[in-house]
């Protein structure tokens, strides 16, 4: 995979330099750094990024879901991306996830990665003091998550249509418009789930496999069932669940504040959840430092709309200004 990933046109001005982060039983996850070609001196600043699919389906360098801005401001500040795998539903729970997010996250500031980075062709070091965040709708539920948890390590974090309302109707009710044209029928979900093997680990889908079980998990409300499927429903909610950890009273948010952009016509991660959670984020926030940068930019698109966007497009520009500068400072 990595030679014919390596040579994507979205990636002809970087390296890739893959390795795991961490090992489950017998299944090594895959983590990949996205290391721009323009030489630098010092210390690169890094960008922890996670990749969408509903926690169902995706890969760290799924191409077709890795937004065009992102590497373009990898490029323009010489930053490092570090992009993972985690394991994902059904044969994972949500508590497995967050657990290789934090894993991943502690890996990223061990010895190993400084000696993989300064062994590569382009030999790099990361800055670890100059850390944003970013990901795509479930990835950018883990990198707000990531944000919240880790506030005073991380500059900023940013976010695309990240679904961070899990307990909301739409992933846990019927949807009465189907997401597809016949629609995927319910049954992909009982017959995935009769399929999982105890101890099965999937960390990796290259689309379009397990896409239909994603868009069936949405479309019959049954994404909550999943997320929440093996865990005890009151069992570290607010590691799970941003609307809930927000409201913690030692909740705090990175200095640079949550940049999230949003499409008015995402079906799959609809815009109320989104506004819910900057509208809660703002009140409680009221008063304490950077509840000024809690930012939800609300566009013309349907989910994914911002992929092929370019940095040097005017609105991004004043969206990330706020993000960009705090996490360069």
């Amino acid at each position: 995979m990595a030679t014919s990933i390596a040579s994507h046109e979205k990636l002809v001005e970087f390296d890739l330099v893959q390795s795991h982060y961490k090992k489950v039983g017998d299944h090594e996850i895959r983590a990949d750094f996205i290391i721009p070609h323009a030489e630098c001196t010092g210390k690169r600043p890094l960008i922890v990024r996670f990749h969408g699919g509903g926690l169902i389906t995706g890969d760290s360098l799924s191409m077709e879901w890795f937004p065009q801005w992102l590497l373009d401001l990898a490029k323009k500040h010489k930053a490092v991306i570090a992009t993972a795998n985690y394991r994902l539903l059904p044969e994972a729970t949500s508590l497995d996830i967050f657990e290789d997010v934090e894993d991943f996250w502690t890996w990223l500031h061990s010895s190993d990665v400084e000696e993989l980075l300064s062994s590569c062709v382009n030999p790099t070091k990361l800055d670890l003091g100059r850390i944003i965040t970013a990901g795509e709708s479930a990835g950018g539920l883990l990198s707000v998550c990531l944000a919240l948890a880790h506030p005073d390590e991380i500059r900023a974090a940013t976010a695309s249509y990240p679904c961070l309302d899990m307990a909301s109707a739409h992933f846990s009710t019927p949807n009465s418009v189907p997401l597809t044209d016949p629609p995927v029928p319910e049954s992909v979900i009982d017959e995935n789930l009769a399929q999982v093997k105890p101890g099965a680990i999937r960390s990796s889908a290259l689309l379009p496999d397990r896409l239909d079980l994603m868009l069936a998990a949405i479309h019959y409300g049954r994404l909550t069932q999943l997320y929440e499927r093996k865990v005890e429903s009151s069992h570290q909610r607010d590691l799970r669940y941003p609307l809930e950890k927000i409201d913690q009273p030692d909740a705090k948010i990175p200095r640079g504040g949550i940049a999230m952009i949003q499409g008015l016509q995402d079906d799959i991660v609809p815009a109320e959840g989104n506004q819910k959670f900057a509208e809660k984020a703002r009140d409680i926030m009221k008063g304490k430092p950077y509840a000024d940068k809690i930012i939800l930019a609300l566009r013309e698109g349907a989910h994914g709309f911002d992929i092929m966007t370019r940095l040097e497009e005017e609105w991004m520009q004043e969206h990330l200004k706020a993000a960009v500068e705090a996490w360069l400072a």
